[in-house]
């Protein structure tokens, strides 16, 4: 019974191990999820903000405007005609003035005007009570939530006085040239929030106070208020834009909130963080029963391999004995009919565990062989991440936003392709894909050089190791046009022979000497690289493995002026 336990050990070991990596998912994908919502968040806040504030500018850019009107300061100055035909024509014009401001708003508003000097009220909405003890009462230098009664029926409105000449908290309002207040329905704001929660599962609110509040048209507003009830007392007038988790009848809450920078007033947004996880969470309990039958199956398969392995194997064990004591006339006699009884039944197996041995030996022989191939591209080197990532900091410092794009999609495809090892081979063409990535991302840093391609369609197809011509261009550029200012040309040309393929890789960089480049030949020829600089080393060395000895790479100066590089293999067939 020693075999059970020891497998049912070894399962439960596994188990525990897959359980420990599991989780440890877990907890990345659930951080991973929460740092998704909180930036997809924060913008949204940013962008609905944006557009409320907006809405707000613009009324307060038509009072801005009635208050340089003309009209209005000539009358402010006290030039309204005492009776008759001509004050009516001048009141009749401003009023027209002030609907004509507020029917060419694609917002729903009321600006109104009133003359401390004359007590006269003027309004967009005839209907308005606009007079000196309203003005006492509801007077705001900023943005406020009223109570407005237009033909009889009583809305809210973000209401707001300007007073000319201006004051803040002016001491006198009956001493004012005039006062303009604008009405701002609350329902164009509430319409920004229900777009804000169109396709989420959060509740949006534009937050001043407790008393100052304006919720989407399906907010739940219990909910609002306990998570409200619930955050950190403070917080709000301390710090700018922020989130936390609020817990809420044993549920959690992501409470987002982005203060205005213009006005006393935060948009707020709650998003349901468990109803979001819900779905990982309950990926995570069916994960739980999965091991759970796991582990059930596994103790059953041990036995299971007790019985029709263990019991087997011993009775081998006696026969290996009887034949050692020479007692050859012993026979296995079973009476189950399965893999067992074919060992004891037969022996010329012998010939076939020899093949299978071989067989072995050679798949051992090629894993070996991928096993240095595999070595030797890791040591390709990707240090110029930094590069890259220095040079998006820079791009996003100078708003440059086309320019980050672009090196976001080079590089993103660069890295896509290259982390992705569950091959060691690919096509030339391929290569050559990763080869342009790279020149894009070198030339969006250095732009200073151009290429050409010439591959021939027949060429494209053709199977090569991975990642074995981006070192190549990697030295073009990093030690070919090292001192090229501007101008610099990378010429890349494919070559098809009855038995070879060849890849020319030129530069129009100053090049090497003759000694540098029988020197730089002799380093790639050794078996054993002994300096930093390792890749051609790697590229002649990983074409040799690929294709055979007559392959790797070969140095020439070029006809454009710098170095050439031509990379040549053997047609072979390969399994």
């Amino acid at each position: 019974m020693k075999l059970i336990k020891r497998v049912i050990l070894l399962i439960v070991a596994s188990l525990i191990l897959i359980l420990a990596l599991y989780f440890y998912s877990y907890r990345q994908s659930v951080s991973v999820i929460e740092n998704q919502i909180n930036s997809r968040n924060d913008e949204k806040l940013a962008y609905f903000l944006n557009r409320i504030e907006g809405l707000l500018d613009q009324n307060m850019l038509f009072a801005s405007l009635m208050a340089k009107d003309p009209e209005v300061k000539r009358v402010s100055y006290g030039n309204l005609p005492p009776a008759g035909y001509d004050r009516l024509n001048v009141i009749q014009s401003m009023e027209y003035k002030l609907n004509l401001f507020s029917i060419t708003n694609q917002i729903m508003n009321i600006i109104s005007i009133y003359f401390p000097k004359y007590d006269l009220a003027l309004s967009s909405v005839p209907s308005m009570k606009f007079n000196q003890a309203e003005i006492a009462s509801a007077y705001t230098s900023n943005w406020k939530i009223n109570t407005v009664e237009v033909s009889g029926v009583k809305m809210e409105a973000f209401s707001r006085f300007f007073v000319s000449p201006f004051q803040a908290e002016p001491p006198d309002l009956t001493k004012a040239d005039f006062i303009i207040r604008v009405d701002f329905f609350t329902k164009n704001i509430t319409n920004v929030l229900d777009e804000f929660k169109l396709g989420g599962y959060g509740d949006a609110f534009f937050y001043h106070s407790e008393e100052q509040m304006v919720y989407n048209s399906t907010a739940k507003n219990e909910l609002i208020r306990q998570v409200m009830g619930a955050r950190t007392p403070g917080i709000h007038h301390t710090k700018g834009q922020y989130h936390e988790i609020v817990e809420v009848d044993d549920k959690k809450y992501i409470l987002y909130v982005l203060p205005s920078n213009k006005i006393d007033w935060s948009l707020m947004d709650i998003e349901p963080l468990d109803e979001i996880l819900q779905p990982v969470v309950d990926s995570r309990n069916l994960f739980g029963l999965i091991m759970f039958l796991l582990l059930l199956l596994g103790i059953i398969a041990a036995f299971l391999l007790y019985f029709y392995i263990q019991v087997p194997i011993r009775i081998l064990i006696r026969s290996v004995e009887h034949i050692r004591n020479q007692d050859f006339s012993y026979r296995i006699h079973s009476q189950k009919r399965n893999e067992f009884q074919q060992l004891f039944d037969s022996f010329n197996n012998m010939v076939k565990e020899i093949d299978h041995l071989i067989k072995r030996v050679y798949t051992e022989e090629i894993r070996s062989r991928e096993a240095v191939m595999k070595q030797l591209q890791s040591q390709i080197n990707p240090h110029f991440l930094y590069n890259c990532l220095a040079y998006i900091v820079n791009m996003a410092k100078l708003n440059k936003n086309n320019s980050i794009i672009a090196m976001a999609h080079s590089l993103g495809d660069y890295y896509k392709y290259t982390t992705r090892n569950e091959t060691l081979e690919t096509t030339l063409w391929s290569e050559i894909e990763l080869a342009v990535n790279y020149m894009d991302i070198m030339n969006h840093q250095l732009d200073k050089f151009r290429y050409t391609l010439s591959i021939p369609e027949a060429m494209k197809n053709i199977k090569i190791p991975r990642l074995i011509i981006q070192p190549v261009i990697e030295n073009a550029i990093v030690h070919g046009l090292e001192e090229v200012v501007a101008d610099g040309l990378i010429v890349i040309k494919g070559l098809e022979e009855a038995d070879s393929c060849r890849l020319i890789i030129e530069d129009n960089g100053p090049g090497l000497s003759a000694e540098e480049i029988e020197e730089l030949t002799s380093r790639t020829e050794i078996d054993d690289n002994l300096t930093e600089q390792t890749g051609l080393w790697n590229v002649h060395h990983r074409l040799k493995y690929y294709f055979g000895e007559h392959s790797g790479i070969r140095l020439a100066p070029s006809a454009l002026g710098g170095l050439k590089i031509e990379l040549y293999w053997e047609k072979v067939e390969r399994e």
